[in-house]
């Protein structure tokens, strides 16, 4: 609008409150359609590898090697799906992965849940140096950790079994859900536990029944970041285990590629389909809760 348009607005009655409401709203829709545009871009960009994933999984062997490739199969099969099942020791995979992921999380969670809710109710000398070196270890990358730990996993006869990944897992991810937890725990005040123990309940009680709760977002949100980190991992999996039927996901589907070929596109891909399932079924369950304690963990507290 000019200047002399502007003038005239401004003259009539309203006019000037008017132009103000319309540029207002203009720049409102504006500033949405930016951020659904490059929400759009994100997401697309994002998820668009995972949806060509899911959809090569259901093409036959010559349409996988087609050029210039179809976009959607034309002839849809689940024959992949199949012989990943019936040629491959896949099922042992997966149920290996499941018990080194969810012994992982559990333990990480009943050590780190009590080091890390000792840290922040009791004070003894040294402690905000435990806490340091605590984080300090978790800046340790796993190719440092894997030499020692293996040795400790050989001295004491625990080589080539999943309990070996599921120590190794639980230490590369302690530090962290120590840090992050009792971050968490100085956000809820001791007094409730302090009412709990006037009311009658030990220490662990007012723990179990007043703390623990009221730190359930954190403990997911800890939890998943341990799910998902012993769900991929590869590099403890591939030193400490040797044989067939102790071999994980990650290192499974790792070794049907070789120099030269790979075994089988199809396949690969769908157990790449069905690696990525439960964990995304594990977020869609826990995704309230993991806002919730990614946002209060990650802010209150010291």
């Amino acid at each position: 609008m000019s200047t002399t348009e502007l003038s005239l607005a401004g003259s009539q009655p309203g006019g000037l409150g008017r132009y103000n409401r319309q540029a207002a709203d203009l720049h409102y829709v504006t500033s949405r359609v930016m951020v659904y545009l490059l929400a759009f871009t994100a997401v697309s960009v994002i998820g668009f590898p995972l949806f060509w994933m899911v959809i090569c999984s259901f093409k036959t062997s010559t349409e996988l090697y087609q050029f210039p490739p179809a976009f959607l199969p034309h002839d849809w099969t689940l024959t992949n799906y199949r012989d990943l099942f019936i040629q491959t020791n896949f099922p042992i995979y997966f149920v290996n992965s499941l018990v080194v992921a969810g012994g992982a999380t559990l333990l990480s969670l009943i050590v780190g849940g009590l080091g890390a809710y000792s840290l922040s109710r009791f004070k003894f000398a040294g402690m905000r140096t435990v806490s340091m070196l605590t984080l300090l270890c978790y800046m340790l990358p796993e190719v440092l950790l894997v030499i020692p730990l293996y040795l400790f996993v050989v001295d004491l006869g625990m080589a080539d079994t999943l309990i070996s990944l599921i120590i190794a897992n639980t230490a590369f991810t302690l530090p962290l859900t120590m840090w992050f937890m009792r971050s968490y725990f100085n956000a809820i005040p001791a007094s409730l536990e302090e009412s709990a123990m006037i009311d009658g309940c030990s220490r662990f009680q007012a723990m179990r029944k007043v703390t623990l709760p009221l730190a359930l977002p954190g403990l997911v949100s800890v939890g998943v970041f341990s799910f998902n980190h012993a769900w991929n991992e590869f590099l403890f999996a591939l030193v400490f285990t040797s044989s067939e039927t102790k071999k994980v996901l990650s290192l499974g589907l790792a070794t049907w590629i070789g120099q030269d070929n790979i075994y089988s596109w199809g396949m690969l891909l769908a157990g790449a389909v069905l690696v990525t399932i439960p964990v995304v079924l594990f977020y869609l369950l826990v995704q309230r809760r993991l806002v919730v304690g990614l946002s209060e963990g990650g802010v209150k507290g010291e």
